[in-house]
């Protein structure tokens, strides 16, 4: 019970921060979208570190923001079939889709140290920065989503694919 707690735990300050990233990185593209937007039709300049920032901004929102909604329950996800059968069988299908889902991450996350090591010399067109700074949000977010996937499975556990009310889908 100890180690549930503490994945809670971790997973909570995980998605604390996740959010805080994301509503941030959210305003830094909106703030550089304007930037290049009114550079362009109001003084006839095109401002290329602005439309870089937004660019790397949109890949760490898009990364950290499918952990949340992983968190969240908010992917897209298929479960009449699993829903149907006994409860035995639904943990099975629970365990082989977290298994799936786990390994794609493992992979991620694995697969991105290459591009980390090339990244440390390769720098980025108009900031001039190390793109291992860019590439640092895969195997940041593979980890969190992890986490979120292992506090996913011990959550659903008693009951992996519930049956949804009306209010629920109404609300949805």
């Amino acid at each position: 019970m100890r180690a549930i707690y503490l994945l809670e735990r971790a997973c909570l300050r995980m998605r604390q921060l996740a959010s805080a990233a994301a509503i941030l990185l959210f305003i830094i593209m909106m703030t550089a979208v304007l930037v290049q937007v009114a550079g362009r039709y109001l003084f006839n300049f095109s401002i290329a570190q602005a439309a870089e920032i937004a660019t790397y901004a949109q890949i760490w929102l898009v990364m950290l923001g499918a952990g949340v909604a992983l968190a969240r329950g908010q992917h897209v996800a298929i479960d009449l079939l699993p829903a149907m059968l006994p409860r035995p069988m639904q943990r099975g299908a629970l365990l082989a889709i977290v298994a799936v889902s786990a390994a794609f991450l493992l992979v991620l996350g694995y697969g991105s140290l290459p591009l980390l090591r090339m990244g440390a010399f390769q720098l980025s067109a108009t900031l001039r920065i190390p793109m291992q700074y860019i590439y640092l949000c895969l195997p940041i977010s593979a980890f969190y989503m992890l986490c979120e996937l292992a506090l996913s499975l011990v959550q659903r556990w008693p009951d992996p694919f519930p049956p949804i009310t009306l209010d629920e889908e109404e609300a949805l």
